[in-house]
């Protein structure tokens, strides 16, 4: 693949993904796509820095939900201007919806997490009659010199085709997950029920909310049990008559403003330079630390914990930015057409030549260590490495497997996994006795609460605090974790 000259050129000591970019977005107008809010406010950093080392204007704005609306409406107006030639680095929040005016091309850095989510960022892009443009920049550190097989492939890069491939050759885009179990939204929705309706009996309540789609999973005593918690916690109260109403705690819950949106929030403080609002951030560290928000860096002077605000001075550099834990819900489709993608002897018209060599150097090492056929590759030793080709919910479902019914009688030690391409550990058995293990156990009749950890509560919803513990940890193990999914990967391999 040919590509257009640069039209700008990166400081010599540039981060070469970074410099890609800051040489073909100059004389463009253009989005910056990243996988996270920390990524984003990172690559705005340095492309700035790149600009300030030119002595050239700043062309790069931001755009993320972290950010105060001010900065990001800015950021909207400036893209719905066709004369403007300014780039914007963005995370999922300019995918679709806000009216940003048409783009030339879109530069993605990394592989989106799904297709459904490449299809959108792309199709921001093309005007003036041009056709849409997605550059994909994928970055790599050197392995090491004495670094494990798994540590040499270029996973993101084989993503970035397997998604793209998926689309092209099977307009594949990921289906909705019907299947879960919604504690927290049934909550939700029984406690604003309740407020809105006033005293219903307990049938009335279920025969309100239980026959809406999204609970088709839920049975008469899961609401029951929910509901026998909510007394117990004063989320709702029981009157003479038998009905139920909204208790004090559960009015405190309800009367919030915040009440109505299921999402969860994290608890946010307000950043603030002189007069102006930069936007918020969790955790603020403590005064003297330094902070990153709106592509700059910033010192912290002053944290007010009662206003939830961090007030802070602009100063150079790049530090790494936080605002919470980032997802990846990659499906099965994604990790089976990678393995395709190392397996084909094909070539792909969009790769330029670094990607060509890099992919011809995966696929040698991919055959010579026999991946085609087998998962389970011999580092050395003990020491194994196992690559399922299993989605994020099937990958932690096979981890916990192994971890939690498998372990002592493979003699499990040091799994380490690199969710979702593969996991590393030792085990005191040989390859034939490990399918041979993990068939039976996948073929006996077991709960998918026994892969919970003991004791463990994985709250990952708004209202899972309000729902009982054992509810959480069913919808987990039965509305998360994809059990079925793994058990037919590991039939397949015994």
């Amino acid at each position: 693949m040919t590509v257009e000259p640069p039209t700008d050129r990166a400081p010599e000591a540039a981060d070469p993904g970074m410099g890609y970019i800051f040489e073909h977005t100059r004389g463009k107008k253009c989005l910056i796509f990243t996988n996270s809010r920390e990524e984003c406010e990172s690559v705005c950093q340095h492309l700035r820095q790149y600009c300030e080392a030119n002595n050239e204007p700043d062309r790069f704005l931001i755009h993320h939900g972290n950010l105060s609306a001010s900065y990001r409406e800015s950021a909207e107006e400036e893209m719905k201007d066709d004369e403007s030639l300014m780039s914007v680095c963005a995370t999922a929040t300019l995918e679709l919806g806000i009216d940003i005016g048409r783009l030339e091309r879109a530069f993605q850095i990394d592989a989106p997490f799904t297709v459904s989510g490449f299809l959108q960022r792309m199709g921001r892009t093309g005007r003036r009659g041009s056709p849409s443009e997605m550059w994909f920049v994928m970055r790599e550190d050197h392995p090491e010199p004495q670094a494990l097989l798994p540590e040499t492939l270029p996973w993101r890069m084989i993503q970035g085709i397997a998604l793209v491939q998926l689309y092209v050759e099977e307009r594949f885009v990921e289906p909705p997950r019907t299947d879960r179990l919604p504690f927290s939204l049934l909550y939700h929705q029984t406690m604003s029920t309740l407020a809105s309706c006033g005293e219903m009996t307990p049938a009335e309540l279920a025969s309100r909310i239980l026959p809406l789609s999204v609970f088709h999973r839920i049975s008469q005593d899961d609401f029951r049990l929910l509901l026998r918690h909510l007394l117990e916690i004063d989320h709702i109260n029981l009157t003479e008559n038998g009905g139920l109403i909204v208790g004090l705690a559960g009015e405190r819950i309800v009367n919030n403003y915040k009440f109505y949106a299921v999402f969860q929030e994290n608890i946010e403080y307000s950043v603030r330079a002189e007069s102006r609002e930069l936007g918020t951030i969790v955790n603020p560290p403590p005064a003297g630390e330094k902070i990153a928000i709106a592509g700059r860096v910033w010192i912290v002077d002053e944290v007010d914990h009662k206003r939830r605000e961090v007030y802070c001075t602009l100063v150079k550099g790049n530090i790494p930015a936080y605002f919470g834990d980032v997802a990846g819900d990659i499906h099965t489709r994604i990790l089976e057409r990678m393995h395709g993608v190392l397996t084909e002897d094909k070539s792909y018209p969009y790769l330029m030549r670094h990607a060509v060599f890099r992919l011809k150097e995966a696929r040698d090492v991919f055959a010579k260590a026999g991946m085609e056929k087998k998962p389970l590759i011999h580092l050395g030793g003990k020491m194994w490495a196992l690559f399922p080709w299993l989605g994020s919910y099937a990958f932690l479902a096979l981890e916990r497997f192994l971890k939690l019914r498998c372990s002592k009688r493979l003699g499990l030690k040091g799994l380490n996994p690199s969710r979702p391409y593969y996991m590393q550990f030792t085990m005191q058995v040989n390859e034939g006795e490990f399918f041979e293990i993990l068939k039976e156990e996948a073929d006996a009749d077991f709960d998918p609460l026994e892969l919970v950890y003991p004791k463990e509560v994985p709250v990952f919803d708004k209202y899972d605090q309000y729902v009982p513990p054992e509810l959480v940890r069913k919808g987990f193990a039965l509305g998360v974790l994809d059990v079925e999914g793994m058990k037919k990967r590991v039939r397949e391999w015994g």
